[in-house]
Parts: structure tokens; C-alpha cells; sequence
């Protein structure tokens, strides 16, 4: 994001979260769901269902829990430890969206 939102830019941490929290955390739960839905192989409906069902619990659960480690990571963490850091918050995430799949 640093191409996108150059550090030198007013406000750069506070755009690059907000970049990050508005624009790839739907778009990629979106994604998460779709790619659930292809390997379990069920139709469009089921789909919807499960959209309708966990994508909005999902999305607020990611914002309260992303949120923080994103500005943590962006504005604190060096970045050479940026994608450890993300992978172990993401190791404890990726189990529960794996609870709201069932």
C-alpha cells in the first residue's frame, strides 16, 4: 500500500487503514465465501444463503479485529516482520471463519 499512499502523504497510516478496513476487507471475505462455496460444491443458492447468513457477522467481526492489528502493523511493526505479524493474527482468524462455515 505503500505505492498506493506514500508516506509522505498527510494522514498516510490513517489512509492506508482505511484503504485497507473499506475497500480489500469485503472484497476478500467476499472472496473467502466464494472460494468455500466452489470447493464444497454447492449451487448459487446456498450461495446467497451463506452470504445472507455470515457475511455481514464476518465483516463486523473483521473490523473489530483487524482494525487494531492492521494500525498496529502499519504504523508500528517493521517491515520486514509485517507478514509474521499478519499470519499470526491471521492463524486465530482463519479459525473462526472456519466456525461460521459450518
Amino acid at each position: 500500500m505503500e505505492s498506493w499512499i506514500p508516506s509522505e502523504v498527510p494522514l498516510a497510516g490513517i489512509k492506508r487503514l482505511l484503504l485497507d478496513r473499506l475497500l480489500f476487507a469485503p472484497a476478500f471475505l467476499l472472496l473467502f465465501f466464494l472460494i468455500m462455496n466452489f470447493l464444497e460444491g454447492k449451487d448459487t443458492s446456498a450461495f446467497a444463503a451463506r452470504m445472507r447468513r455470515g457475511f455481514w457477522p464476518a465483516l463486523w467481526m473483521n473490523w473489530r479485529v483487524w482494525t487494531p492489528v492492521q494500525f498496529i502493523n502499519v504504523n508500528y511493526v517493521p517491515v520486514q516482520f509485517r507478514v509474521l505479524f499478519g499470519n499470526l493474527v491471521a492463524l486465530f482468524w482463519y479459525v473462526y471463519l472456519a466456525s461460521l462455515g459450518k
